[in-house]
């Protein structure tokens, strides 16, 4: 009985342990270890480790460099490459495992931390992976050379030659390429807009899919956005599938020569008009859905949402029979005789009404600029230098238009350039002339060439609209705009440098002295008084939640012991006004407004203005002339002084100079500067620091 009980536990041990040895081999199979597991919930536990769900699709030589885009794989010894780069879904990786390699085209959860990848689990059950429309730029015996967000890399595929330099979506499962599907459907025509939802060509919409790319094919391969397509003009080819907008490839450069303005309604009045009335000085069309109607010199047409001409299209052309001929738009008003314009027009309808969109030449649009910016009386020298300007801010609006939706680049209003709103003047057009073509550029790209009309004695940079933390943009800095400015030393201002600005007591000790050497110094606006007799606090807390729900990250609630956004509430009794900072050159940048009920800091050189404005008082000029302020104070170069009654501040009076953002050109100061002798390029050098002029055609 014992012998055979002990033959039993004997056999026992012995299943019992190829049971366990066939547990740990069919776990040794699955890749399953204690030693991965152990780092796995490390990992987990790790707050610096992230986890990511991703598909694998390229690694070591099989990620092109940059100059394998174009010329196929560069020699090893050139790479410079470990070979320990990986191509995810979401992004370019390095990594530490070799697994890493076994687990290509397949889904895998990668523990990362930072760039790196850690360690990687294949997904149990593998779905298919779809990389939709990416970029074939060449097919090669065996692969194909793909461009996906920003990386061109190889797949392991065999397909036909002239899929070459096609857009395609790329299906992979189970380690595998299981299929490529190639769109060859394409069209093209003239971009008169886009939304997220459709793109406008002349004559049809074409719905936009889900998974839209757009590609630069010209000169370095890049991957853009919807929002980087060249409105206006027909460079570009659009994949559609099922009837859809799949991709958009910009298949050469343009030079840009023509704008879209959309032409503000009544007195600069809105985006969108009721009716519009026009007449032309010669014969001219109007076409909308392939009708076209022909109207005689003088002859006056009347539109509304209404009219016969949107019957089976929402956009009615007006074209004109002479190149050198005039639109006559009688249902506006601007501040000249006839509101006429060059180019043609589209009048496009709208939920909101009628959208007017003047389609000319970039230097003829600056023909009825400069002169509405500038006065045609100023110095040849100022005059080409604003012609400059004018060109470079509408050509970086050009290039990213501001209104895609309608098809237009600008507006005829001060929130772009003002345009159209005086005659053409024969100065301001040899300006035009005289410059044509010609950008500032910093680096390859147009500058933000920001202009404003008169100077305290100093600029700011743009930190003013950006915040006090932010990077000042190099080419937009604060300086002094003096006679003796030009040497850099510190006398140059009276011994006050720009940074010096920052301290509130420099600053009030500054804007109080005539400072004899500025350029504006005889200009009505280079000193003035704003005097709030009777704060009213009701106004003041209106204002503050108008502006609150246009920027609520630059208007701060106290909240405990900190300033945080949130929703403005009451002031109560105002105790104090205060400035708690400033930008090189002075201007105000942070405003304290403490009451008995909340404190508020307001950030930013517009909303300040806006906020100290009462909306009733005047602004005295330094010539004693007055001028109303309904909206804004004339710029945040100033300092405050409050008067006060138990306590409370019952009155404010301001003192500034200049008028304007104060960031870039001084206009006034280009005046003066090309009095005294400097050329345009000399006066764009000193505002623009580092900027170059460059003629684009």
């Amino acid at each position: 009985m014992e012998k055979r009980i002990r033959m039993w536990l004997k056999a026992c041990l012995v299943v019992a342990g190829l049971l366990f040895f066939c547990f740990l081999a069919g776990r040794h199979k699955r890749g399953v270890d204690y030693e991965k597991e152990a780092r796995i919930r490390q990992y987990e536990a790790d707050e610096s480790v992230d986890k990511i769900e991703t598909t694998l699709l390229a690694y070591g030589e099989m990620i092109a460099e940059e100059e394998e885009k174009e010329t196929g794989p560069a020699p090893e010894e050139v790479r410079g490459s470990d070979g320990k780069r990986v191509l995810t879904t979401d992004g370019i990786f390095t990594y530490e495992t070799e697994e890493t390699e076994d687990c290509m085209y397949k889904q895998v959860t990668a523990y990362v931390r930072g760039d790196v990848i850690l360690e990687v689990v294949e997904a149990q059950q593998q779905k298919e992976t779809v990389l939709h429309n990416l970029w074939i730029s060449e097919v090669e015996e065996g692969r194909i050379l793909c461009y996906l967000s920003g990386t061109a890399f190889y797949l392991p595929y065999q397909t036909e030659k002239e899929n070459r330099e096609q857009v395609a979506d790329v299906m992979m499962q189970d380690g595998e390429i299981s299929d490529c599907l190639v769109k060859k459907e394409k069209q093209s025509g003239k971009l008169l807009g886009i939304t997220d939802e459709t793109i406008s060509l002349p004559g049809r919409e074409l719905p936009i899919g889900e998974e839209v790319r757009v590609y630069r094919l010209y000169g370095e391969l890049t991957e853009l956005s919807l929002q980087d397509l060249p409105i206006g003009y027909e460079n570009i080819d659009y994949v559609t599938e099922g009837g859809k907008v799949c991709a958009c490839l910009i298949t050469s450069e343009e030079k840009m020569e023509t704008i879209r303005v959309l032409l503000q309604s009544g007195n600069y009045n809105g985006r969108y008009h009721e009716s519009v009335d026009l007449t032309a000085d010669c014969t001219y069309t109007l076409e909308s859905g392939g009708e076209t109607e022909t109207y005689e010199a003088g002859e006056s047409v009347h539109i509304t949402g209404e009219s016969g001409y949107y019957q089976d299209n929402d956009r009615v052309v007006v074209t004109l029979s002479a190149n050198t001929g005039r639109v006559l738009l009688t249902s506006i008003e601007r501040n000249r005789e006839r509101t006429e314009y060059r180019g043609s027009l589209e009048i496009v309808r709208t939920e909101n009404g009628l959208a007017v969109i003047n389609e000319l030449l970039l230097e003829e649009y600056l023909y009825g600029v400069v002169p509405s910016e500038m006065p045609a009386s100023y110095p040849e020298e100022s005059l080409k230098a604003q012609a400059v300007c004018a060109r470079t801010y509408a050509y970086r609006n050009m290039k990213n238009a501001r209104f895609p939706e309608l098809g237009a680049h600008v507006d005829d209003s001060t929130a772009f350039q003002v345009y159209g709103n005086t005659e053409e003047r024969a100065e301001t057009t040899a300006a035009v002339k005289a410059t044509k073509g010609e950008l500032l550029l910093y680096g390859d790209e147009p500058i933000d060439a920001y202009y404003y009309s008169t100077s305290c004695g100093y600029g700011t940079d743009t930190r003013a609209w950006n915040g006090m933390e932010a990077e000042a943009v190099p080419y937009l800095q604060a300086r002094r705009i003096g006679e003796a400015a030009e040497t850099g030393k510190a006398e140059a201002g009276q011994g006050y440098m720009p940074e010096a600005l920052e301290e509130e007591a420099v600053f009030e000790q500054f804007i109080r002295e005539g400072q004899e050497d500025a350029f504006e110094r005889g200009e009505a606006w280079y000193r003035w008084q704003y005097t709030v007799e009777q704060v009213d606090v009701e106004e003041m807390e209106k204002r503050l939640a108008q502006r609150y729900e246009v920027q609520p990250g630059n208007i701060l609630s106290l909240s405990g012991e900190s300033y945080v956004s949130q929703p403005v509430g009451k002031i109560g009794s105002l105790k104090e006004l205060s400035i708690t900072g400033r930008t090189a050159g002075g201007n105000v940048a942070k405003l304290l407004i403490e009451g008995s009920e909340g404190s508020y800091l307001i950030q930013t050189e517009y909303n300040i203005r806006y906020l100290l404005n009462d909306g009733k008082s005047q602004v005295i000029r330094q010539d004693g002339s007055q001028v109303a302020s309904p909206l804004l104070l004339p710029s945040a170069f100033f300092m405050v002084t409050t008067g006060k009654e138990d306590g409370n501040v019952v009155g404010y009076t301001i003192v500034g100079g200049g008028y304007g953002h104060g960031i870039g050109m001084s206009q006034n100061g280009a005046k003066h500067m090309a009095n005294a002798g400097m050329t345009a390029s000399e006066i764009l050098a000193f505002f623009y620091d580092g900027s170059r002029i460059e003629a684009i055609y």
